[in-house]
């Protein structure tokens, strides 16, 4: 079996070869657009595509459903990326496990999984923000179309940011100051860290986006062009008045769009979102304290115990080293779990390898002097006025990788300028690239999409289902019979998480009866309802039915499918 999930993972490298090669860079809205047309007119049989709503900016957000047969009728993954306008990769790889689902969609894991399960597909949530990729000039936007005062000064977008060097680019300004708290990164002078009083170090540099405060209220760039970020726009946990969580939660389309499919989907078993948040490395622990809350903060002991097991597949895949990123407030991710009610998976999908320092006997440049480098890494954003937490785990580390893989284009040089808001202090722009740290070259996704399509495929298998077994049909004379049976879960994992029985949204598992004419429940209940079924879990039930003829059983739910048997009584 092995060796044929990696045969027919090498035909669809070959057989996507043309298409990878030809597409260079990350695309825009108009391109991924025509890309999802064309891909589900060459697969009309088994995709389709449609807008479940448009953005700020007035751009489709679509829906690839994935699936042989009618998508609703079966149980059924979400797969969402986009949400962070800056997490490029997430989008794209999205749209290449599609292409690789479809390009083998006859061939073992991928056959069984289009067979009984649906997928679902939104590759870019925030298609406002992504258009930023190929504005001028380029920056990492997280904000949709809206007109938003960021500020709250009555005024809108009138403090954006300003391409002080002209290369197109927004980076970062250092500014050499004695109240800076800023200075150079052991690891790599290229990066600029906080300095830390516990081991003596003095900061040198204050660090703010490339830009000038144009309001003069002391901030920088702090209300360009777009409102709010979609992925602090969602309800559980909402951040109340922070800058880009919006007036209120779930007050933007693309937020709506988004929510309203999942709660009109009860088949959705589970969700995978791509984006700058990690809950697959390593899976979330299980917190009394956070479960026996009113507002319940924590998953719950049963769940804790199926996100480890998916936690042991996604880890087996060789999807390993990935940073620490944990979950945010008013995030996709936590309300699909704990508002919604399904498991919810949440990954970068690529992030960069780790690399062995090489030894050094020369003398280390001194912290203080720009280093002179065409190729290192980039930061995904660069959010107005602040740098990023834990730089020497996450910056410094793309930039071995980007030094080792000889890359290009993804390190502005410290260069100084004249800025206007300090004339008499030295200030450079230079650092990380927008979008690079998070987005690597295309090419090295098709390796990303590979070993996520595997996961998927994987826990699709994993997935429950349900059968009808041990049925027993005793007749006692005089027209009464007594049935007996066990609905089982043979499936891996839950019918559907824990979470799911404590907000009330998921649907239960139902066992219920159809009778034929002439016929009558003397003992038990027509319609039988009951909590999730966990991997290998019976529940017996028992009739005594009054007539003859045929009577049909069915049992189930929407997120781990249904099961029927036929039944004649004499």
């Amino acid at each position: 079996m092995k060796h044929k999930h990696l045969l027919w993972m090498g035909l669809s490298c070959l057989l996507l070869a043309g298409k990878l090669q030809a597409q260079a860079s990350y695309q825009n809205h108009e391109q991924r657009s025509a890309r999802l047309r064309n891909l589900a007119a060459a697969n009309s049989a088994i995709a389709s595509v449609r807008s479940i709503g448009k953005s700020r900016g007035q751009r489709d957000i679509w829906l690839l459903t994935l699936s042989k047969g009618d998508a609703s009728k079966k149980p059924a993954l979400l797969i969402v990326a986009g949400l962070e306008g800056a997490h490029l990769a997430g989008t794209e790889t999205a749209i290449r496990m599609a292409e690789k689902m479809l390009a083998n969609a006859t061939k073992d894991s991928i056959a069984k999984l289009l067979d009984s399960k649906a997928i679902y597909i939104v590759p870019c949530a925030n298609p406002d923000a992504q258009e930023q990729w190929t504005a001028k000039p380029r920056y990492a936007r997280s904000e949709n179309g809206l007109d938003y005062d960021n500020d709250r000064d009555g005024r809108l977008n009138e403090d954006p940011f300003e391409d002080l060097n002209g290369d197109g680019l927004i980076t970062m300004v250092r500014i050499e100051d004695p109240t800076g708290t800023f200075i150079a990164a052991k690891e790599d002078p290229r990066v600029l860290v906080k300095a830390d009083p516990a081991k003596g170090e003095t900061g040198k540099y204050l660090l703010i986006t490339e830009g000038v405060d144009n309001d003069q209220d002391g901030k920088f760039n702090e209300d360009g062009a777009g409102g709010i970020h979609i992925d602090k726009n969602f309800t559980y946990d909402y951040p109340i008045f922070v800058d880009g969580s919006g007036d209120y939660a779930a007050s933007e389309p693309e937020t709506r769009a988004i929510s309203d499919f999942l709660y009109n989907s009860p088949n959705i078993f589970a969700v995978l979102t791509f984006g700058p948040n990690n809950n697959l490395s390593e899976a979330p622990k299980f917190d009394q304290a956070k479960v026996s809350r009113r507002i319940i903060t924590g998953v719950t002991q049963k769940d804790a115990t199926a996100m480890e097991q998916v936690a042991k597949l996604y880890n087996s895949l060789g999807l390993k080293d990935a940073p620490a990123m944990p979950q945010t407030k008013g995030n996709f991710s936590q309300t699909a779990y704990f508002h919604a009610g399904r498991f919810s998976f949440t990954t970068p999908g690529w992030w960069a390898p780790k690399v062995e320092a090489a030894k050094d006997t020369t003398k280390k440049a001194d912290a203080t002097t720009a280093p002179a480098s065409s190729t290192g890494g980039g930061r995904a954003g660069s959010g107005a006025g602040s740098a990023a937490a834990n730089v020497e785990n996450d910056e410094v580390r793309f930039l071995k990788w980007a030094d080792r893989e000889k890359l290009t284009d993804v390190f502005v040089e410290w260069k100084e300028i004249k800025h206007p808001d300090f004339p008499d202090k030295k200030a450079e722009v230079g650092g990380l690239a927008p979008y690079a740290k998070l987005n690597p070259p295309v090419s090295y996704l098709n390796e990303t999409a590979d070993k996520h399509v595997q996961f998927v495929a994987g826990l699709g298998m994993q997935m429950p289902e349900i059968q009808i077994v041990n049925l027993k049909t005793e007749s006692l004379g005089n027209g009464l019979n007594r049935i007996t049976l066990q609905v089982v879960n043979k499936g891996l994992l839950p019918t559907y998480a824990d979470i799911g029985d404590r907000v009330r949204w998921v649907k239960k598992v139902k066992t219920e009866l159809f009778l034929s004419n002439g016929q009558s429940i003397v003992s038990g209940r027509k319609i039988n309802l009951r909590n999730a079924l966990a991997a290998g879990e019976a529940e017996e039930y028992s009739w005594l039915i009054s007539g003859t003829g045929k009577l049909t059983i069915q049992a189930g739910c929407p997120t781990a499918g249904t099961a029927s048997t036929e039944i004649t009584l004499k």
